[in-house]
């Protein structure tokens, strides 16, 4: 009897076993199922008299805490002095009208605590046991600076030492050259430091800095960490109630236009053994408006990575280097997209060819729905690590305040990645790739800039130096080379003729 009823069991099983079989298709991948609203633990905040925004994210696994301060300064121009902004991060920081440089270091090192000083924001961290002489010290060096011709001119000459590197080292040109052509020399992004407008930068120009743009109506504070709302609320309100605010200018600049025709650049870099490109413009593209998701997915999947489609072309297909990858960058003032590459000097065109192919494909072509898939997976699953970082629940925050966001969008942000569609990736795509409104710019050497002017829209090279200016011998130097040329030759010319001119002589003396 057992034994009949273990036939049985087995006959049924493999009955279930066949009837799956029939209706189960193994070629179709099976669908995800729908991402789910994201359960987010909203920071704590508040806001002091004074204006200062504070936002709290308790993390007791850790006896761990660190203070961000993040300054809401624009971006403005600085003329002879430009420069002043980078000098100040430099410089600010060292020393106070209660505490020297020594001191200080020497304050933060016995509680092992880190701190910076910069323009845009400040940060301080460290044990949590150490919490209120960790922020006692640092309200210190934030609240009463002390600038000192010494620490400027540490700073000045740092920084000389750097535009001399970058003179020479191509990426470095590439990233100077590139702002100043799409955005130009009177705005803020395309504004040249050299180390002549550096050298000009004095102490009060410091402290003029500091009291025109430090501010607490203008500063958010990111408190992360072993503490409760309670404890931080009231150390803020401690050290900070008297910082007193003011009014902080605000600059407005026009956007940016981007070339309406293809535009050509080269700059000469002697001995260079690879081209480096760039294929750029500026774009109206703001943090987190509309277009935001559905942009920053297109992005990915043209050259975000080494899946992306001009890594695929240039290295893999061609061999033309060691990758090729684009951006799309948001910005308060203008953003700008940008696709490059380091390539051997020899298929320098061939690579802007295929860059330029490949931006226009993705505007005339739908993606894939797989390659849709991988991105949205990648996308997805970098969000979901970055959660695992208590400091990020306190930058989403920070966020919805600064970009006036809806108060659910990053706990909807995997959902509203999955409802992304072909067609969506297809129109950022057209609203934001224009390969035909573009400068190709290219640092090398210039023995190879004759094989781009096929791209240029009027057929000409333009040639500037790493400050944007155009060298003496610029696009049309075949001019000027034939121009010495032809002087080259007449000269040539009157010696022969005079040379005859004298054997003829000597000639005709010989048979008077």
């Amino acid at each position: 009897m057992m034994k009949k009823n273990i036939i049985i069991l087995v006959m049924f099983v493999m009955h279930i076993n066949f009837t799956g079989a029939q209706t189960l298709d193994r070629s179709v991948q099976p669908k995800p199922a729908p991402a789910n609203e994201i359960k987010i633990k909203d920071a704590q905040t508040f806001t002091l008299d004074n204006g200062l925004k504070v936002f709290v994210v308790e993390d007791h696994k850790l006896p761990q805490i660190y203070f961000s301060f993040q300054f809401d300064v624009d971006t403005k121009l600085y003329g002879e002095k430009a420069g002043i902004p980078d000098i100040f991060s430099l410089a600010a920081g060292k020393a106070t009208t209660t505490k020297t440089k020594a001191e200080i270091n020497k304050s933060f090192d016995m509680i092992g605590a880190t701190f910076e000083f910069s323009n845009e924001s400040a940060f301080v961290s460290g044990l949590s046991k150490y919490r209120s002489k960790m922020i006692e010290l640092f309200a210190d060096v934030l609240l009463n600076p002390v600038f000192t011709d010494e620490e400027l001119s540490l700073a000045k000459n740092q920084t000389i030492s750097i535009l001399a590197y970058i003179s020479t080292d191509p990426e470095q040109m590439m990233s100077i050259i590139s702002q100043i052509l799409m955005n130009g020399k009177n705005h803020p992004h395309g504004e040249m430091v050299t180390a002549e407008t550096v050298k000009k930068i004095t102490v009060d120009d410091m402290n003029e800095y500091y009291k025109t743009f430090i501010a607490p109506n203008i500063t958010r504070l990111v408190i992360v960490g072993d503490i409760t709302f309670a404890e931080a609320k009231a150390e803020v309100e401690k050290y900070f109630k008297n910082w007193e605010k003011h009014e902080v200018p605000e600059y407005k600049y026009e956007q940016p236009k981007a070339p309406e025709k293809i535009r050509v650049a080269f700059v000469h870099k002697e001995g260079a053994e690879q081209s480096t490109i760039n294929i750029c413009y500026p774009v109206d593209y703001k943090y987190y408006n509309a277009d935001y998701l559905k942009a920053n997915l297109m992005t990915y999947i043209l050259g975000g990575g080494t899946s992306g489609r001009l890594f695929q072309n240039l290295r893999e297909a061609h061999g033309y280097t060691y990758g090729c990858y684009n951006e799309l960058v948001a910005s308060d003032v203008t953003g700008y997209y940008s696709a490059s590459a380091s390539v051997k000097n020899d298929v320098t065109d061939s690579a802007v060819s295929q860059i330029l192919f490949e931006m226009q494909r993705i505007i005339d072509t739908a993606v894939s729905e797989k390659d849709l898939a991988a991105a949205k997976a990648f996308t997805m699953g970098n969000f979901g690590r970055n959660l695992q970082h208590p400091g990020t629940v306190a930058n989403f925050a920070v966020a919805i305040d600064k970009y006036n966001l809806p108060a659910d969008y990053f706990k909807s942000y995997l959902k509203n990645i999955d409802a992304l569609t072909v067609n969506d990736i297809q129109n950022a795509a057209a609203k934001y790739i224009h390969p035909k409104n573009a400068w190709i710019i290219v640092v090398g050497d210039s023995k190879y800039a004759n094989s781009l002017k096929q791209f240029a829209s009027d057929g000409k090279i333009e040639f500037y130096d790493l400050y944007g200016n155009t060298p003496t011998i610029s696009d049309d130097c075949t001019v000027y080379y034939l121009a010495g040329a032809v002087v080259i030759l007449f000269i040539i010319f009157i010696l022969m003729k005079r040379s005859t001119a004298k054997r003829k002589r000597k000639l005709n003396s010989r048979y008077r």
